[in-house]
C-alpha cells in the first residue's frame, strides 16, 4: 500500500483531512479467497462453528478500504469464510477503486434509508451476521427485543480475547443492562478548544462541569468594555440557538432519553431550551465567523491522531487549551462518538465466525493501518500512531503536511512536543461517556424547537409535544 501526502487545510475554520490511495487494488481477488468459499451459507443453527464453507455477511451503509482490507487478509487466513460485504449506500470509486470519504455531514436520506432497512431485516429474522453502524442506528432498542447478541458475554468466554490488549474503559461506557450490543472498532473524540488568553486564566473544572457552568463562565469573560451593547467576545461562532442546543442534547444524549426505561427527561430538555435561547439572545453565540482571537470556545472532534498536534498548532496562536465538553451526565468526563459501531444478530448460525471477524477489526493487525481512520481502541496499535505523530513537520520526507489557513497563508506545523502526545493516550485511557445519539429522536427535537427559537412556541408547548412524540417511539 503506497500513500501520497496528506495535506491539510484549515477551510473557514473546519480542519479538513485528505489521504488519497494510489494502487488500493481495492477489487482485486486475494489469494486463497476461493480455497473453501462457496455460496452455501450453512451452520449449525446455535451460533457454533459450521463444519463446511461459510458465508458471513455484513451490513454497512458504506464501505471503505478498512473493511476491504479486514475482508481480503481474513479470507486469506481463513480460506473456509467468505465474507459478503452488503452495503445501503455505494462507496464512491475512481478507476474502478475504492476511495477514501472526506469527513462531511451526512445525508440524513442515508441514515433513513439505511436504519429502516437494518429494523425491517431484524425485526423479520433476515439480518446480516454482523452489523456495522455509524452511530445513528439506536442499538438498544434491538438489544431490548433481544435481536442483537451480548458482545459482552463473547468476551469473558474467549480465552484468546485480553481486555488488557484495548482500552477497556471504551468497552466499559459501551455497557447496557450489563452487556455490551455495539462495540467501536475506532473512535474520534470530543473536545472543547479554549482560547486560553482570551479566557484570562478563568478556572475550569471540566471533569465535572455543566453547561450552567458553562453559561456563567462565558457570560463573566465576554463583557462589553466598549459599551457598543455587545459583547467583546462571542463563546462559540458558527452557529445559533438551534445548532447549540443540537451540541447540547448530543452532549447529554444518554441521560435525556432512558432507553432502558423508555422515559425522556423533560424538566431537563427545558432546561437545554432555555440555555440555549439565553446564550443567542445574550449574542454570546454567533452564525458569523468574526476574528478568531475573540472566540471563547471552538468545538473540536478529532478523527485521527495527527489532527490533535496540527488544530492545537494554527488555533488561538497555538495557544489553545483541550476541555471535556460540559454534560449533563452523572457520568461526567470526555466523551467519544464511533462511526463504526460492531454488532452481532443474535439469530446468526454463524455467531463463532462473526465474532472471530469482530476480533480480527479489533486487533493490532488491522487497528495499525492507516486505513483505520480513526483512534485506535488496541493499545499497541494506538501508540504506533502516536510515535508517527512524531514525524508530523520533519524534513526527512515523512508524513509530509501541507497547512493552509483561511487567508491562503501557508502554515509550517512543528513537531509536536511529547506532552501533546501523551495528552492523547491520556485521553484514551480517560474516556468514560459514549455520545450517543437517535437520529428519530434528533429530528424530532429539531422540527419541535424551531417554532421556539423563532418565538412562536413557549417552552412548554414544545417540550411537552416532544416528550409525547418521543415517549410514543420509545414504546414502539
Amino acid at each position: 500500500m503506497r500513500y501520497k501526502s496528506l495535506r491539510v487545510l484549515l477551510a473557514g475554520g473546519t480542519l479538513l483531512a485528505m489521504a488519497a490511495l494510489t494502487a488500493c487494488g481495492g477489487n482485486e481477488k486475494p489469494a486463497g479467497a476461493d480455497a473453501g468459499a462457496g455460496t452455501s451459507t450453512g451452520g449449525n443453527g446455535d451460533g457454533s462453528a459450521a463444519t463446511g464453507p461459510v458465508t458471513l455477511t455484513l451490513s454497512v451503509k458504506t464501505s471503505d478500504r478498512f473493511l476491504e482490507l479486514a475482508k481480503q487478509k481474513f479470507e486469506e487466513s481463513h480460506p473456509n469464510v467468505k465474507i459478503e460485504i452488503k452495503e445501503s449506500v455505494a462507496a464512491p470509486k475512481s478507476d474502478g477503486k475504492m476511495m477514501i470519504r472526506t469527513p462531511g455531514k451526512p445525508d440524513p436520506k442515508d441514515s433513513e434509508k439505511f436504519v429502516s432497512t437494518l429494523n425491517t431485516e431484524l425485526m423479520s429474522g433476515k439480518a446480516s451476521d454482523i452489523i456495522l453502524t455509524d452511530g445513528s442506528f439506536p442499538y438498544k432498542k434491538y438489544a431490548d427485543k433481544k435481536l442483537l447478541e451480548n458482545l459482552n458475554d463473547l468476551m469473558k468466554n474467549d480465552a484468546s480475547f485480553k481486555r488488557d490488549d484495548y482500552y477497556a474503559n471504551v468497552f466499559d461506557a459501551m455497557l447496557y443492562k450489563n452487556g455490551i450490543y455495539a462495540l467501536p472498532a475506532k473512535l474520534s473524540l470530543n473536545w472543547m478548544f479554549g482560547n486560553t488568553p482570551a479566557l484570562g486564566g478563568a478556572k475550569i473544572d471540566d471533569a465535572k462541569w455543566t453547561w450552567n457552568d458553562f453559561k456563567t463562565l462565558v457570560e463573566a469573560q465576554a463583557k462589553d468594555a466598549d459599551k457598543d451593547g455587545n459583547p467583546d467576545s462571542f463563546a462559540m461562532v458558527n452557529t445559533d440557538g438551534a445548532g447549540l442546543l443540537s451540541t447540547i442534547v448530543d452532549s447529554s444524549f444518554g441521560k435525556l432519553v432512558d432507553y432502558g426505561n423508555k422515559k425522556f427527561d423533560a424538566a431537563m430538555f427545558a432546561d437545554m431550551l432555555k440555555m440555549s435561547k439565553a446564550l443567542e439572545d445574550g449574542k454570546l453565540i454567533t452564525k458569523e465567523r468574526p476574528d478568531r482571537m475573540n472566540v471563547l470556545f471552538e468545538s473540536f472532534t478529532p478523527r485521527f491522531y495527527d489532527e490533535v498536534a496540527l488544530f492545537k498548532q494554527m488555533q488561538f496562536d497555538g495557544k489553545g487549551t483541550l476541555y471535556n465538553v460540559p454534560s449533563y451526565n452523572d457520568n461526567r468526563g470526555l466523551s467519544f462518538t464511533s462511526d463504526m459501531l460492531l454488532s452481532i444478530n443474535a439469530k446468526s448460525g454463524h455467531k463463532k465466525e462473526a465474532w472471530e471477524f469482530v476480533k480480527f477489526l479489533l486487533s493490532e493487525e488491522m487497528q495499525k493501518t492507516r486505513e483505520l481512520f480513526g483512534f485506535a481502541v488496541n493499545r499497541k496499535a494506538s501508540l504506533e500512531h502516536q510515535a508517527k505523530m512524531k514525524e508530523i513537520g520533519s524534513s526527512d520526507g515523512k508524513n509530509q503536511i501541507r497547512m493552509m489557513s483561511k487567508d491562503g497563508k501557508e502554515f509550517k506545523p512543528q513537531p509536536p512536543e511529547q506532552k501533546d502526545i501523551d495528552a492523547i493516550e491520556q485521553a484514551l485511557n480517560g474516556v468514560r461517556v459514549y455520545a450517543e445519539t437517535d437520529p428519530k429522536v434528533k429530528a424530532i427535537i429539531e422540527q419541535e424547537a424551531a417554532p421556539f427559537f423563532a418565538g412562536q412556541k413557549s417552552v412548554d408547548e414544545v417540550v411537552k409535544t416532544v416528550q409525547n412524540k418521543v415517549s410514543t417511539y420509545l414504546q414502539e
